[in-house]
């Protein structure tokens, strides 16, 4: 018998010691497999009460940016939600400012998140604003709105063209606005006919008839790269906007003259508009008056100066725009105008009432738009409140 044989039957007569005998061995071993599976999974799976939070659960919570939590964040969580919407806001701002307008349309057109992630940080910057250039151009639509004759606000809307509109807050306020007796002279309509008439039908009628349409005092168009659900929003390129030729008296452009292509965005609206429309822009200050900007940074340069300039390439980079009417330069805005009066329209009122915005008012001067005027990167530099 060779020693391959003789380690098998060794095998074979240590197998069949241990095999079990009875029901009672077997019992036994069931047992002691159960307790082994059990306390296999115990260590697999700790108690609840002593398990850890998990590093992913934690940054779930932190990260989320849009989704609804059941737990309230916390005041660190809360700031750095805010900063990180601030970074991508001022990231997308500056692709906006350096892209052509038809590029940007196909982009977001594409990735529709790009606007939502753009106005979440945009909305972030306004709640800073002692005051939002959208509620200035809304009360100045209203006043030239009511200098219109009695009957002709009456009989005929002001249209408008919110160019750039974001999440149109704009045209949310103005359909809001009922025409001058719309809502009284309807209601004296219909207690007079409800009077006449005894119909509970014909009453209904005349009841939903009084929120029509045709009673409201403006009609809105609002432009921007994507509607994202909001039925008020026309999505498209701002250089070529689907309205016809002079159907349009107010054109508004609310901190979004952004793009390469400025000048074509200005010839759309001159388009658009009627002969007598009216061109309303609203812009930060510091884009037109770098004077202002050199004021703020007084002291920075004064001590980079005395450090031999090494500092100068940080040199207003953590600065904050405050305006200064001794040091304003007009330079950039008077650039700026005589580009808009190659492009047809005159200057009628400059407004700096406001520390951070500047509201220019145009109007048509009768001449056609020049085909090879242009906006320089000078004239119109990427700044963010």
């Amino acid at each position: 018998m060779n020693k391959n044989h003789k380690r098998h039957m060794r095998k074979m007569q240590a197998a069949s010691e241990i095999t079990p005998k009875s029901d009672e061995t077997k019992s036994i071993a069931k047992k002691n497999l159960g307790l082994l599976k059990k306390k296999k999974q115990q260590e697999q799976q700790p108690d609840e009460k002593t398990k850890s939070p998990s590093v992913n659960e934690d940054a779930g919570d932190e990260l989320n940016l849009g989704g609804d939590s059941s737990r309230p964040k916390t005041a660190l969580q809360q700031a750095f939600l805010a900063r990180l919407a601030g970074s991508r806001f001022r990231e997308l701002n500056e692709d906006l400012y350096t892209t052509n307008s038809s590029s940007a349309f196909e982009r977001f057109q594409k990735n529709p998140e790009l606007f939502d992630q753009y106005h979440e940080g945009f909305r972030t910057q306004v709640m800073s604003w002692p005051i939002n250039p959208v509620d200035v151009v809304y009360k100045w639509i209203l006043s030239v709105n009511r200098s219109r004759p009695k009957e002709e606000q009456k009989s005929s809307k002001l249209t408008i063209a919110d160019f750039g509109c974001g999440d149109a807050k704009l045209a949310e306020k103005l359909l809001k606005i009922k025409a001058p007796g719309s809502g009284k002279s309807r209601a004296r309509k219909r207690r007079k006919k409800q009077k006449e008439n005894a119909s509970d039908e014909k009453n209904k009628n005349e009841e939903s008839s009084s929120d029509d349409s045709s009673s409201y005092a403006f009609k809105v168009h609002s432009f921007d790269l994507v509607a994202n659900g909001n039925p008020n929003i026309q999505p498209c390129d701002m250089s070529n906007v689907p309205l016809e030729d002079g159907t349009v008296d107010i054109g508004v452009f609310v901190l979004a003259l952004m793009g390469t292509n400025i000048a074509d965005f200005i010839r759309e609206a001159h388009r658009v508009l009627t002969p007598d429309g009216k061109l309303k822009i609203a812009e930060v200050r510091s884009r037109f008056e770098s004077g202002a900007m050199e004021e703020s940074n007084k002291d920075a340069n004064k001590s980079s100066s005395k450090k031999g300039g090494r500092d100068q390439k940080n040199k207003g980079k953590n600065s904050k725009f405050t305006y200064s009417s001794k040091r304003s330069d007009d330079s950039l805005l008077k650039e700026f105008l005589d580009v808009m009066q190659d492009l047809g329209f005159r200057c009628t009122k400059k407004d700096r009432g406001n520390k951070m915005f500047i509201l220019l008012e145009f109007e048509k001067t009768g001449k056609s738009p020049s085909k090879d005027a242009a906006f320089t990167a000078k004239t119109l530099a990427s700044v963010v409140p």
